[in-house]
């Protein structure tokens, strides 16, 4: 399968932001485990610098985001999709711009910690927990490797 990931999901996984980081790894792991393809939007990597810049600092970051472009297959962002976004019926913009990112590069489904922000996506919307569900019979130890060299500091601390 070929799960695009919401900006906010990659945020939980690289800052382990409780309580959404463990369902976020197990999720990813999970998936590579398989052979699944994941991706993202080329614009989730702009936000992710913003947001986590200040803890992480400008190399680390880089590093992250390295890490994150050779596991991901990142989607372009295109006047097409901003045109789809511009006339949707979606209240959050980047949401629109998001969902449909995702259809654009074939995704078959979006995974998100905010489902109902995806109510008008053609695309089916689910958690990284209901993604893990659907995927049962293939589960991880509680000891599973991260993938990525993940930082050490957590969410919110300075």
């Amino acid at each position: 399968m070929k799960f695009f990931l919401d900006t906010n999901v990659v945020i939980d996984y690289l800052a382990k932001r409780q309580p959404f980081a463990e369902d976020a790894n197990r999720m990813i792991t999970l998936c590579c485990q398989r052979g699944d393809e994941l991706c993202m939007s080329a614009l989730s990597f702009t936000t992710v610098y913003y947001v986590l810049k200040k803890q992480y600092g400008h190399k680390q970051l880089l590093v992250l985001l390295s890490e994150l472009n050779n596991l991901f297959t990142v989607c372009a962002v295109d006047g097409q999709i901003m045109q789809q976004a511009l006339i949707s019926e979606f209240t959050d913009f980047e949401d629109a711009v998001q969902c449909y990112t995702a259809s654009a590069c074939n995704a078959s489904v979006i995974v998100t910690r905010n489902v109902k922000d995806f109510s008008h996506s053609p695309l089916l919307a689910k958690t990284p927990a209901e993604i893990l569900e659907l995927l049962q019979g293939y589960r991880l130890k509680d000891d599973s490797p991260t993938l990525l060299n993940e930082p050490s500091v957590s969410y919110g601390e300075d």
